[in-house]
């Protein structure tokens, strides 16, 4: 190669205006320009030309290759390359071309800007290989003075620092982003910090250094009072030389400088602006605030001072949003009331428990409060609150090592080891009594327990279980704790079958309405009849009603099942009087379920207009149990149905154990005996006697005696020696379907009185 090709040097000597700079002392990294050529003349005289000089205020350093395959090598393991002076004749006429596709296309080497030199001008590329594989410059070596060299890399590197900050900006952009995808678990908040860190290191034209620090601990932030000792600092996120301090409290980084700066900027809660660093300041709202450090080795013009502070402004914003979002996350899975787990949290705990079992066996608990909703009502919204909060207390304090939830408003659940979380256990946790409000309140609770293994499929299947244990402890009696076996299954399973098979029925009318005979004592005559409900299925098989009435109290189909039978009843009345027989009365029956309907009795005023039968024909049988609504409430529903003319009946008197007291205050026609005392009058045993104070005694209060289950003329009798006033039972008459009933009145013989 001829010294002509570098006449550079000798023509830099001449020119006494040159814009080269000579090196001054920088702080920033230095530009890292990587030389391939196949001379190493070129290489030593390329070293020569830019000794000394500094681009865009930072230095040089050259790295070397002397092949295009070299160079492939190299350009693997260094980082930070930001130009190439490449020649494009080596071992090949194109390698250089070649190794611009290798940089460009399998190394996705983007940023890094390519001056392209030959000393052979024949060998140019054409301007669609420029254009194709994104080369900055092309020179031949005879015309790279040292001007122009100095010119060519400087405006290469002012592309590629552009290249770099949108980069920069982009990756920042993207972890924003990300982090707010994620909703911010504790990795989201570390991510969206870094990704602020990264967006104002951009915005700053510095390095992506630095830190993010919150006051306080976890999710819940508090800023920083001036006067307060001791105030906890705490590193969440860091990029670049600080990311190993994460997770530090600022009173263990080894750094006085940052220390002092990140104090200074929570305490005048504000963003600062001090010699070699910034600390920005992002105020969320009350109670929550983040300081951003980022190392700035040049001042900060009042322009990037007025940028940074609505950059700032915009990432509060976010910053807020985020935090919503973890309020939202944190109600999702932990209840609010009491801080426990909730339904959600006890639903993954099983399904991860199931997943991997472990070494010991593991159970599902629920507990439910007996009486709760009483407690409520008695002691206030407020106080059930509080007792909730002490029973979850306690239950996390005698159970550590399980896992305690709240799932419904008075039903927990504990998940732990089977060994732990005995009956035994569960009865001494509850043994001592609740002092809430310095008032001593004894808890009883019922309990359902279930195995969590491979039997259940999901943790809804097991959650069931524990719910058909608890429902079984519940029925027999609060104090009892009940594990779950697969009959209880078997038996929720029937009854929700028998459920769907009366639904069935009274979708498809399979209700029948029956009716047994009332009988005067004085005139030995028919004085009404008592409507009776009978399903009768497909086959023709009739289901007893002791089999189907209660579910369908439960369940509240006795609802529709009742007004069903009430139209019918009267409807069947009228057609009696309209064949003659019109002094006849008809007796319903009324479920407690059915009287707590708030449109009761306009039900009633409306099946009295519809079917056209006088109030006085009607009569309705509640039991003692409709007690349970409430003393008050049931006298003045009473009141309102006697005010329709419609006449009452206690029905199975004696057997609920109310306070006569409760008697004498309700508006009630008649009282029927339970046949439970009319039986014993045949063997005249102690408990023949009941009957004999029933009858003087619903006398004394104004009411007529009914005695049903009358099956001997013994019993019907001495019931009469009683002046009992009305029979009923199957020594008259079994119930029977309307027809037959009609049948039965034609041709009905009277019995003589009895005296």
């Amino acid at each position: 190669m001829s010294n002509e090709e570098f006449v550079f040097l000798a023509e830099d000597a001449m020119e006494k205006a040159s814009p080269v700079q000579i090196a001054s002392p920088v702080s920033a990294a230095p530009w890292r320009i990587l030389i391939v050529d196949d001379d190493s003349d070129v290489h030593d005289i390329t070293e020569l030309a830019l000794d000394g000089l500094t681009f865009l205020g930072r230095e040089a350093e050259l790295l070397h290759a002397y092949s295009a395959a070299e160079a492939a090598e190299l350009l693997k393991v260094e980082e930070n390359i930001a130009i190439i002076l490449l020649d494009v004749v080596m071992e090949t006429s194109d390698a250089g071309l070649r190794l611009v596709g290798h940089i460009r296309e399998t190394l996705n080497l983007r940023n890094v800007r390519i001056i392209l030199r030959t000393g052979q001008p024949g060998q140019a590329p054409e301007m669609d290989a420029i254009t194709k594989y994104d080369i900055d410059d092309y020179k031949t070596k005879t015309e790279l003075t040292r001007n122009k060299l100095f010119t060519s890399i400087t405006t290469a590197l002012r592309s590629y620092e552009r290249m770099q900050k949108l980069e920069a900006n982009r990756a920042g952009l993207e972890k924003i982003i990300a982090s707010s995808n994620e909703f911010l678990s504790r990795r989201g908040l570390r991510n969206f910090a870094e990704g602020v860190i990264t967006q104002l290191s951009g915005l700053m034209d510095v390095r992506p250094e630095g830190l993010v620090c919150a006051i306080g601990n976890g999710e819940h932030l508090d800023l920083i009072d001036e006067h307060a000792q001791n105030t906890q600092i705490q590193v969440i996120a860091a990029a670049g030389r600080y990311r190993d301090m994460i997770g530090q409290d600022l009173a263990t980084l080894q750094s006085d400088e940052i220390n002092a700066a990140l104090h200074e900027c929570m305490t005048r809660k504000e963003t600062v602006f001090l010699p070699g660093c910034v600390v920005l300041y992002l105020f969320v709202r009350e109670g929550y605030a983040l300081a951003a450090y980022i190392g700035a080795p040049k001042p900060i013009s009042n322009l990037d001072q007025h940028l940074l502070s609505v950059f700032c402004g915009n990432l509060a914003l976010c910053a807020e949003n985020i935090q919503l979002v973890e309020k939202l996350k944190h109600r999702a899975y932990v209840d609010e009331l009491t801080s426990l787990a909730n339904r959600t949290t006890i639903l993954d705990t099983i399904t991860s428990l199931l997943k991997d079992p472990g070494q010991q066996p593991n159970s599902l608990v629920l507990i439910d409060l007996q009486l709760f909703a009483e407690i409520n009502d008695v002691l206030g919204h407020s106080y059930g609150d509080r007792l909730l909060c002490a029973v979850g207390q306690r239950l996390s304090s005698v159970l550590p090592d399980c896992i305690v939830g709240r799932v419904a408003a008075d039903l927990f659940a504990v998940v732990g080891h089977s060994d732990i979380l005995t009956q035994t256990s569960i009865a001494a946790i509850f043994a001592a009594p609740f002092n809430i409000e310095h008032f001593e309140l004894p808890i009883r609770v019922a309990a359902g327990s279930t195995e969590l293994n491979a039997c259940a499929q999901t943790a809804l299947d097991c959650m069931k279980q524990a719910y058909i244990a608890l429902k079984r402890a519940k029925s027999i009696g609060f104090g009892q704790i009940i594990k779950y076996d697969p009959e209880l299954a078997a038996i929720t399973r029937d009854r929700a079958q028998r459920l769907g098979d009366l639904q069935m029925a009274v979708d498809r009318n399979q209700l029948e309405a029956h009716y047994q005979p009332l009988i005067d004592f004085k005139t030995g005559k028919p004085c009404g009849v008592e409507a009776l409900i009978r399903w009768r299925r497909d086959d023709g098989e009739l289901v007893p009603p002791v089999d189907f009435i209660p579910l369908a109290e439960y369940s509240g189909l006795i609802r529709p099942i009742g007004n069903w039978v009430a139209r019918e009843a009267m409807n069947m009345t009228r057609h009696l009087h309209d064949s003659g027989f019109d002094t006849l009365r008809v007796s319903i029956n009324v479920s407690k379920v059915q009287l707590g309907a708030d449109d009761f009795v306009d039900n009633l005023t409306t099946l009295l207009e519809q079917t056209g039968i006088a109030p006085e024909f009607v009569e309705l049988e509640i039991t003692e149990s409709a007690c349970d609504m409430g003393i008050d409430e049931l006298e003045i529903l009473l009141h309102r149905i006697r005010k329709l003319g419609v006449s009452i009946a206690i029905d199975d008197f004696g057997t609920g154990f109310s306070s006569l007291s409760y008697l004498d205050r309700l508006p009630v026609d008649k009282l029927k005996i339970d046949r439970c005392f009319i039986t014993p009058l045949d063997d005249e045993t102690d408990s023949s006697r009941i009957a004999e104070l029933i009858v003087p005694l619903g006398h004394r209060l104004g009411m007529q005696v009914v005695a049903e289950g009358i099956e001997t003329a013994k019993q019907a009798q001495k019931l009469a020696e009683m002046s009992c006033d009305i029979a009923q039972g199957f020594l008259y008459g079994k119930p029977m379907p309307g027809p037959d009933l009609l049948t039965w009145l034609q041709n009905f013989t009277p019995i003589a009185a009895e005296q």
